[in-house]
């Protein structure tokens, strides 16, 4: 909130943030990434499951995408295949967030690995979070 007023007293209001798409199915989460990104300077987007985080970035220029693994609708492996086969969404960074270990499924990970930027295990530093989007969107 802060930083939010301190952007917008500079000329700089949520629309000339960085917009960074949320993919997550667990509401909590949800909140808790918003809550961080906006601290942290970003413009938080929201997608409930995979299947509307495919239909809004496809209506919505965004910067990064978190994207959980774990989803009922569509998991996080399905909707990184989709991004990366579409030519106007495979440029955009992603940090996959999962209570997954990449070990636990080392099979898929190394299928996707040149596919995501980064990937945190929940629960996750915030510090972490954020270095990770940094250097993705450097």
């Amino acid at each position: 909130m802060i930083r939010e007023r301190a952007n917008e007293r500079r000329g700089h209001g949520m629309d000339q943030l960085q917009k960074v798409l949320i993919i997550e199915d667990d509401v909590d989460m949800i909140e808790l990434l918003t809550f961080i990104l906006k601290r942290g300077g970003f413009n938080p987007l929201c997608a409930f499951g995979g299947r509307e985080g495919l239909r809004v970035v496809q209506e919505t220029p965004v910067d990064l995408i978190l994207l959980d693994l774990m989803m009922e609708d569509m998991n996080g492996w399905m909707v990184l295949e989709a991004l990366k086969a579409d030519d106007r969404l495979r440029s955009i960074p992603v940090i996959i967030i999962s209570a997954r270990h990449r070990l636990e499924d080392p099979v898929q990970t190394a299928a996707h690995a040149d596919q995501f930027e980064g990937y945190l295990i929940k629960p996750f530093l915030v510090r972490d979070l954020l270095s990770q989007i940094q250097e993705a969107l450097a």
